[in-house]
């Protein structure tokens, strides 16, 4: 693996940070999520969404080191073959789409053999408006429950649009 930046673990808060070369600070963040539990008929444990957040409001030349550094870290976080990871493209300023597929390219280009990705956009309406949620999925390929995950991941926009 390349050089990667020096990251630090706070366990309380399931938090990791690095900063780039440029000073350009970022955190990784791993929450709970409970929304295949919606969308399951049993409880699913171990789902975690991962937030990636630029702290610093500098603007960040490409630096491949960020994508490693965070592929670093997702590795650490499949030790446990149980997790999944859920990555919801945020709406902010309708650059969710973009977000999704700069995540899809990032997948593509690492080197996670034993980690599969599954893809959700899901579509609801909600005061007259219809919204548009991109997300993703990330689970160890021998995880015991993918069963249940991916049903329970396919079943969301039924579960979201009430059907």
């Amino acid at each position: 693996m390349p050089n990667l930046y020096n990251y630090t673990f706070n366990e309380s808060a399931n938090t990791y940070t690095f900063s780039t070369k440029n000073n350009i600070e970022y955190k990784i963040v791993f929450i709970v999520d409970e929304t295949l539990d919606f969308a399951s008929d049993i409880p699913i444990p171990n789902v975690f969404q991962i937030i990636i957040e630029k702290v610093t409001d500098d603007i960040e030349p490409f630096d491949s080191l960020v994508s490693k550094t965070i592929e670093n870290i997702v590795t650490i976080f499949f030790i446990n073959v149980e997790n999944s990871l859920i990555y919801i493209c945020s709406q902010d300023e309708e650059r969710a789409e973009k977000r999704f597929n700069v995540f899809d390219r990032w997948y593509k280009k690492s080197t996670l053999k034993s980690v599969k990705k599954a893809d959700n956009i899901v579509r609801f309406e909600s005061g007259g408006n219809t919204y548009i949620i991109y997300s993703s999925l990330l689970y160890h390929d021998e995880n015991p429950n993918i069963e249940f995950i991916l049903s329970a991941y396919e079943n969301i926009e039924r579960v979201v649009n009430g059907k």
